[in-house]
């Protein structure tokens, strides 16, 4: 009878501990897709008010090194500038990705926003992130 007693108190602080440990692992999952999305956001306002020269700087090193500031200066005035002013941008959802196409294995972050422009229909929006030790960097961006 002894040890049924010692071990039900044992087995539920196993079970609080895992629970814990779980919420603990939700939170900071939770935290890095709240840090990317804030990155993916201030990344894109610099794209809104034509600050290209910027963005290209919150690009992640390892990819800005296939371009120059001024090629991505010409993509951006050719690809996004068209479309005018966002009128307004919603977050679809985001997802983490290990796995790249192109790029090594890293801590991705795929980040989706639903973007009304001034000439352009509601449209999606696709900002893809990395995590280096500088912060969430974009890797890729996406008009559909």
């Amino acid at each position: 009878m002894r040890s049924r007693i010692v071990v039900v108190p044992c087995a539920l602080s196993i079970l609080l501990i895992g629970c814990a440990s779980h919420s603990a692992a939700r939170a900071e999952k939770r935290a890095e897709e709240n840090d990317a999305r804030a990155a993916a956001l201030h990344w894109l306002q610099l794209l809104d008010n034509g600050d290209y020269e910027e963005a290209f700087e919150w690009e992640a090193q390892d990819f800005r090194m296939s371009r120059t500031q001024a090629q991505f200066v010409r993509l951006m005035q050719a690809r996004r500038a068209p479309f005018g002013q966002a009128l307004s941008r919603t977050v679809i959802g985001s997802r983490r990705i290990e796995k790249f196409v192109g790029a090594p294995e890293g801590n991705y972050e795929s980040v989706i926003f639903k973007t009304a422009f001034e000439h352009k229909t509601p449209t999606a929006e696709r900002v893809i992130l990395i995590k280096q030790p500088a912060g969430w960097r974009v890797i890729d961006y996406r008009i559909y």
